[in-house]
Parts: C-alpha cells; sequence; structure tokens
C-alpha cells in the first residue's frame, strides 16, 4: 500500500501543474501538456550533481497549483469536519510535506517518461470541474500508466484536488491508511505519524 502511494505522489506532483490564462476544459487539456514538458525539460537537466536543485526546481513550478488543503480533506474524509482549524492546518502541512518528501526520491526517475495527454477532457459541474486523461510511457520501455487528474475551476486557472493512476485514486489510497489511524489514535495521533514520517520537521 504504501509503495503504490509512493508511485502515485511522485508521478501525480512530478508530472502535473496548471496555470491558466483562461479557465476552459480544452485550455486545461493545452496547459497540461505544456507544463508536462516543462516539468520534464526542468528533470532533464540532472546530472548527477545537481539532483538536488533540479529537484527543487520542479517543485518550485508544480506545487502551487495543487489545492493541498482540499486533497488533504478528501484523504482524511469525514473525521475532518470535526477537526479543530488548528488540526486541519497541522494536517495539511504535513500531508503536503509527505507528498512532496515522497515525491522528491522518486521524480527522476521518471525524468525521460513521455507524456501524452488526450484530447478529450471530462467536463462536470457545467465546466467547474474537469477530469484530463493522460497516458504516462516510461523510457524504459516498461507499459503506460493511465492518469487521470481532477480539477476545479479557480478563478482564471484550474486547481488539482486528486489524482488517479490505473483508476487507483491518490486520496483515496491515504484515505485507508489515514482512517484506520484516526480509529487508533485520533486526529493528533495522525497529525503525529505524519510528523514522524516527515522527520519530524
Amino acid at each position: 500500500m504504501m509503495k503504490k502511494s509512493a508511485i502515485l505522489s511522485a508521478l501525480s506532483i512530478g508530472i502535473m501543474s496548471i496555470g491558466l490564462a483562461v479557465a476552459t476544459p480544452q485550455q486545461a487539456v493545452t496547459q497540461i501538456q505544456g507544463n508536462a514538458e516543462q516539468v520534464l525539460h526542468i528533470l532533464a537537466k540532472a546530472n548527477g550533481t545537481n539532483d538536488a536543485q533540479v529537484r527543487l526546481q520542479a517543485e518550485n513550478y508544480a506545487i502551487p497549483y495543487f489545492d493541498f488543503e482540499r486533497m488533504t480533506a478528501l484523504a482524511v474524509g469525514n473525521p475532518w469536519r470535526t477537526a479543530g482549524d488548528a488540526q486541519k492546518q497541522a494536517l495539511t502541512n504535513e500531508f503536503k510535506n509527505l507528498l512532496i518528501r515522497t515525491y522528491s526520491g522518486t521524480m527522476l526517475k521518471f525524468k525521460n517518461a513521455k507524456v501524452t495527454v488526450k484530447n478529450t477532457p471530462v467536463v462536470q459541474k457545467n465546466g467547474k470541474e474537469v477530469i484530463v486523461q493522460t497516458e504516462i510511457t516510461p523510457a524504459t520501455g516498461n507499459k503506460p500508466v493511465n492518469m487521470d487528474y481532477t480539477m476545479y475551476q479557480s478563478g482564471d486557472k484550474y486547481r488539482v484536488y486528486n489524482v488517479a493512476v490505473e483508476g487507483a485514486s491518490l486520496v483515496t489510497v491515504y484515505r485507508n491508511q489515514f482512517n484506520q489511524t484516526i480509529s487508533q489514535k485520533g486526529i493528533d495521533g495522525l497529525i503525529a505519524e505524519l510528523k514522524a514520517k516527515n522527520g519530524g520537521k
């Protein structure tokens, strides 16, 4: 389960970022393709000695276009509603750090991948939400991976709040883990567990 979480995290953040001039479903498709190419271009600069710097540059480019608070709320599920403001902020920060930490350790493995964006976005809620489907083909020749990005309209852009790999939802994978921890240790226990995984930072 944790291995799947790592793969989902690495692929979802490493390949995708959204920043739209005009918030339309078709523009979302175009922008995903352009930004995926930009992230891969950044990763291609890695030469073994500057890997950390390159990873940070790719992170800074991609991360602002993800709604980590909404992702955290979905991953936590119903207990999110009973959490206090301070707990919600702590959960969001730790979950974001977990995703970034996991992604940073594996993202360079995908630097030579090919990204194919399907030109058939699935429009939901009168265009306020869009699912864009992509296919990631590793340079190693492994089987292509299907990835769906779910976004919602936010002003003149869309923000990512869920990713599915081969039908497996990122937030659902983590929700199964989080709910088990919450049932045993409560919200504060989950925060402590995430903080421990993040090295206590």
